[in-house]
């Protein structure tokens, strides 16, 4: 019983070190139709732009490979900052912090930013109104 216990618990603690783990991480931005994508080999970040009218897509680098030599899958992660628009890259295997600035652009080449806070202003009115509406409604049954 002892062995069978010791074989089942040696598995289980075995099988996470075997799990394979993904190249590239989709990372959600606020911008509406984009998303970015690390290569977590080699710290390639691209933005990712998707047109929902031509249903097509089209990548854009913005911080090229960290690392040529060394192909670790898992090497490079992602962190966000308090800024909208700032991230950063860290090298697991070196400990350094790569600083990425993007925005995305229209057609005419203006920031989207302009949108974002726009759509953001619009979701804080909501709320409001929803918290102002849920007060009343309490203030109406105490």
């Amino acid at each position: 019983m002892k062995r069978i216990l010791i074989l089942l618990l040696a598995l289980v603690l075995c099988a996470p070190v075997q799990a394979q783990v993904g190249r590239f991480k989709h990372i959600k931005v606020l911008y509406p139709g984009y998303s970015l994508k690390l290569d977590t080999a080699t710290g390639e970040l691209s933005a990712v732009h998707y047109d929902t009218e031509s249903d097509m897509h089209w990548e854009e680098v913005i911080s090229p490979k960290q690392s040529h030599n060394h192909r670790q899958i898992g090497r490079y992660e992602f962190r966000r900052t308090r800024k909208v628009g700032t991230y950063q890259i860290f090298d697991t295997a070196t400990g350094t912090y790569t600083t990425v600035k993007w925005r995305p652009t229209d057609k005419d080449g203006k920031e989207i930013e302009a949108q974002v806070d726009s759509a953001m202003t619009t979701m804080v009115d909501g709320l409001k109104r929803f918290v102002k509406g849920v007060e009343e409604e309490l203030d109406k049954a105490f």
